[in-house]
């Protein structure tokens, strides 16, 4: 069995605190007689974790570049490994930090100075996945096959995902943070998110910046909010005024809610009874911790790290080994999936799938950029697949493919199911001038690109699945 440690790391840059983990991932590429080969991580170990680190500000809407470089250049020596050991992992802005001003530009700029194959990427959806995967939700959901909600509370952002048989089946996220409040020791109010403003008003109360604000009122707001939260999160609330982007809460109630997040760790400490405790880190957190804390939900056995631990350790994956790669193009990064099902139908009907081919690149070519390889066309709806079906697929996919995107030279197609060398195979053949990757077992529900590395056992390649959203 050959088997590979690689290095990953994982480098959260939150609206209160960013951190960074340095890990090693096991990837053995595992076969025998009766299945197919198949690559896969065996195990992931945290070698280095840095200290928690204040978020450098330029001011309220800038992210310090410069001070973030250093920070990192210090804890890669600190770790003991250089960018060219680095071969995965995550850099992810996230929270209220994702919408600052240079959010954007910061996020790639770190990347390329943090990894040939380190991702970066933002958003408050994925966030929820990665705390997720870090608390340790996801893994006790295909435990106990119960409905594992885990709500990631931070300086500026609840995310929650909502996790059943070790996948995430819905997120959202809240405008509730410890750091939407912030106030001196003398409970002079400092600062206000304007996020606020709406449920405060719903709720008969107001709070502005330079008013004196009293335990009571400070307390009774925190209370609000972990009770908002909390109804929301159980399907009792279909709508409310905290949440980030419009979301349709499915009626699935969870049987357990765990809430990670640095809000998430400040639940084990006593309950603020005065101003100046509140206002210990300038902020109303610990005064939220303990209301969260005392509407019965449990601590994750991950908090403050959870995301970042998700995104060093748990945002990497493998593809199958029955891959086919014809192309010099690796390592390659941020190309937008598209995908198409195959077989949605009771049948095969090669005319439908031709015409939802056609749809898809179609819409395609009007959104993406003239990159190559312009997209990643993803088959969903897989069922057993026939000599000749796999020869029409091949067909209408590199003729669809090339009618949208005329100055490709690159196909990336993408398939849940064990057919990539023989549809690569088929794919190279239809369009010799392409140069042709076809990856297996690529789980792209949750991602809207991916990240395509070098290979890192035998034929398989390193893979990540992520969202890029930043908002304004």
């Amino acid at each position: 069995m050959l088997q590979k440690w690689i290095t990953s790391i994982g480098l959260d840059i939150g609206t209160s605190t960013t951190k960074l983990i340095v890990s090693k991932l096991l990837i053995a590429n595992q076969q025998n007689q009766f299945t197919l080969p198949g690559c896969q991580i065996i195990d992931r170990r945290v070698t280095y974790a840095s200290s928690i680190y204040t978020t450098p500000m330029l001011n309220d809407v800038e992210i310090d570049v410069q001070k973030l470089t250093v920070l990192l250049e210090q804890e890669y020596k600190n770790a003991g490994i250089s960018l060219d050991q680095v071969e995965a992992g995550a850099v992810i802005i996230t929270g209220e930090t994702a919408r600052k001003q240079n959010a954007e530009s910061i996020v790639h700029y770190l990347a390329e100075h943090a990894g040939d194959f380190v991702v970066a990427t933002a958003g408050a959806d994925l966030e929820g996945i990665l705390a997720a995967k870090g608390s340790g939700a996801i893994e006790r959901s295909a435990e106990t096959n119960a409905v594992i909600a885990n709500i990631d509370v931070g300086g500026g952002t609840a995310n929650i995902a909502l996790c059943q048989n070790g996948k995430v089946i819905e997120t959202f996220t809240l405008h509730v943070g410890g750091r939407l409040i912030r106030l001196n020791e003398d409970g002079l109010v400092t600062y206000v998110s304007s996020h606020l403003t709406e449920f405060l008003k719903n709720n008969s109360l107001t709070l502005r910046e330079g008013e004196k604000a009293t335990f009571e009122k400070l307390s009774s707001i925190c209370q609000l909010l972990a009770e908002e939260t909390m109804n929301y999160v159980k399907a009792l609330n279909q709508n409310s005024s905290l949440l980030v982007s419009p979301h349709t809460r499915s009626s699935i109630p969870p049987e357990t809610i765990m809430v990670s997040g640095g809000v998430g760790a400040m639940m084990e400490k006593q309950k603020p009874k005065t101003v100046k405790e509140v206002a210990i880190h300038g902020d109303v957190g610990p005064l939220l911790a303990y209301h969260f804390q005392s509407i019965q939900v449990s601590q994750a056995a991950e908090t403050t790290r959870a995301t970042v631990i998700g995104a060093g350790m748990q945002n990497t994956e493998v593809s199958g080994s029955t891959v086919y790669i014809k192309s010099k193009k690796l390592p390659l990064k941020n190309i937008p999936i598209i995908e198409i099902p195959v077989q949605p139908e009771e049948e095969w009907n090669p005319q439908l799938f031709q015409e939802r081919a056609r749809a898809s690149c179609m819409q395609a070519s009007t959104i993406f950029s003239a990159e190559d390889p312009p997209v990643a066309i993803a088959l969903s709806h897989f069922p057993y697949c026939s000599y000749k079906m796999l020869q029409e697929l091949a067909k209408v996919i590199s003729a669809e493919f090339i009618a949208c995107f005329k100055r490709a030279k690159c196909l990336v197609v993408l398939c849940e199911q064990d057919i990539a060398k023989a549809l690569g195979q088929a794919l190279a053949k239809q369009r010799k001038e392409l140069e042709i990757i076809c990856l297996d077992q690529i789980d792209f529900t949750h991602g809207d690109y991916i990240d395509l590395g070098l290979p890192v056992a035998g034929e398989a390649i390193s893979v990540s699945v992520k969202t890029l959203a930043f908002s304004s």
